[in-house]
């Protein structure tokens, strides 16, 4: 199968190239390569759309400069090249993440293996491991939980492995939704559904944590409907949005009666947690 290759130019990198990234994931491209200039991201040639990828949104955005160029590559395994490439995270020393080729480490509490197909959520991403991070400071035991845009499902087998006594993972992709249920099944887990879907859960309610490693558009929308769902006393963690965008964040959660609890900042990145109080107007 050939691929097109499109080689972007980005000034500055950060945190740029990985809205980029995002941007591209959602139009098809499956494979992507950091470069000291930016960034080179992989299509099927057959599927390449060159309308698509002027119509970027962050093409337009005057706080960074992207150019780029597009090229026609060899045939490449890529799944091949980036599993070959895929190394092992750990978070805090107590969760680890790894494909079946790596050896288990007994020192770990939470041993995940997944199989590794360019999905996000591998645990290699600054916002999952800041998720990873927080999950680990609630008590999930005996509660319902949802992993919302679930990828690989990484979170959906750490909320099971914490003590969930239900776990709901969505994804709107159906190539994620087949591998996070690989991956699900290759834990042992018995506890967690995986579903194709969008962001309506409101009417699915009593979740005792949401999980929405999103991007920021999505996660505004979709706040009325994580915070309706939500149990009362229930935790809301929210990534995959940027350090500048914390205000815009914090006033759609607030707007929906949701308790700001603790911010978790990595570079550019940023998570922040929310609770569900009595008072909450998200009901």
């Amino acid at each position: 199968m050939r691929c097109t290759e499109v080689d972007f130019l980005i000034r500055p990198a950060e945190p740029w190239r990985d809205l980029l990234m995002v941007e591209l994931m959602e139009l098809g491209y499956e494979s992507f390569e950091e470069t000291t200039h930016g960034l080179k991201a992989y299509m099927a040639t057959a599927q390449f759309n060159r309308a698509a990828l002027d119509s970027l949104r962050l093409l337009r955005d005057p706080h960074v400069a992207i150019t780029f160029g597009v090229h026609d590559v060899p045939d490449i395994n890529w799944n091949a090249r980036w599993e070959s490439e895929f190394k092992p995270v750990e978070v805090d020393g107590k969760v680890r993440v790894r494909a079946d080729f790596h050896p288990a480490d007994g020192n770990v509490q939470h041993d995940i293996v997944i199989t590794p197909r360019m999905a996000f959520g591998t645990g290699h991403h600054a916002t999952t491991r800041m998720m990873v991070k927080a999950m680990l400071g609630i008590d999930m035991q005996g509660t319902a939980v949802c992993d919302l845009g679930c990828g690989t499902a990484v979170l959906a087998i750490l909320a099971e492995r914490l003590g969930a006594a239900r776990v709901l993972a969505i994804d709107n992709d159906e190539a994620a939704v087949e591998n996070a249920r690989v991956n699900a099944a290759r834990n042992g887990c018995q506890r967690v559904v995986v579903e194709k879907g969008g962001t309506e859960i409101g009417n699915r309610g009593g979740f005792g944590t949401i999980l929405a490693n999103i991007e920021r558009n999505t996660l505004v929308r979709a706040m009325p409907e994580m915070a309706r769902a939500l149990a009362t006393g229930g935790k809301l963690l929210l990534s995959g949005f940027i350090r500048a965008d914390e205000e815009v964040m914090a006033s759609a959660a607030t707007a929906c009666g949701l308790k700001h609890v603790r911010t978790l900042e990595e570079g550019e990145w940023a998570l922040s947690e929310w609770e569900k109080a009595n008072t909450a107007q998200g009901a």
